[in-house]
């Protein structure tokens, strides 16, 4: 399993990315991906981008703040990683609001860290840097397997007991299968052609 993320940012080598974590105290990736849900509060480096934000007089919510690193089966470590300002995760399918979901200003502080990690970029070999160093822009972003881990709200919702249906007033508490109960109610009772297990529009 992994996990699809569009995002607006700025994309960084992972050389110089690993300069400025090193710098601060904080574990190199090497390429590496953040574990996706240890973000914000358990992930050192979304912590330390947070840090370096409020240092700036930013205000913005603490999740926007994060690094994506491309991943796939079989193929080498990216070179590349992509610090977030803002970013949406994709599971299936979603409606994408850019106004809300991906909005092109840039919050207070995000300039001043772009700029502060592209500075370690002066000690770095040009090999191990990529083009379009600091690029700005909308960018998306594959990362693999556990490390790319996604659950999207509706699966959780699915974890709650009691479930209710949403067409008549019938309520299931079984602990264990509450959600699988009720869709069979709302297939056998109100002619859902959802399925038992259905696709989340996430």
């Amino acid at each position: 399993m992994g996990s699809t993320t569009i995002l607006r940012g700025f994309k960084v080598s992972v050389a110089i990315l690993d300069a400025f974590l090193a710098a601060n105290g904080v574990d190199e990736t090497n390429g590496t991906p953040p574990f996706y849900e240890d973000h914000p509060d358990k992930d050192p480096i979304s912590i330390l981008l947070y840090t370096k934000i409020t240092m700036a007089g930013g205000t913005a919510n603490k999740d926007k703040f994060r690094v994506m690193i491309p991943s796939r089966e079989g193929h080498n470590k990216s070179n590349v990683a992509y610090v977030t300002y803002a970013w949406v995760t994709v599971y299936a399918h979603r409606e994408l609001r850019l106004d809300n979901d991906l909005p092109m200003e840039i919050p207070t502080g995000f300039e001043e860290l772009r700029k502060e990690i592209l500075s370690f970029g002066d000690g770095i070999d040009d090999g191990n840097k990529v083009a379009n160093e600091g690029w700005m822009g909308l960018f998306i972003v594959y990362t693999h397997d556990i490390r790319g881990l996604y659950i999207p709200q509706e699966f959780l919702e699915q974890t709650k007991v009691p479930q209710h249906c949403d067409q008549c007033d019938a309520v299931f508490d079984d602990p264990y299968q509450a959600f699988d109960k009720r869709q069979q109610h709302r297939i056998a009772v109100h002619g859902s052609i959802e399925g038992r297990n259905p696709l989340p529009e996430a």
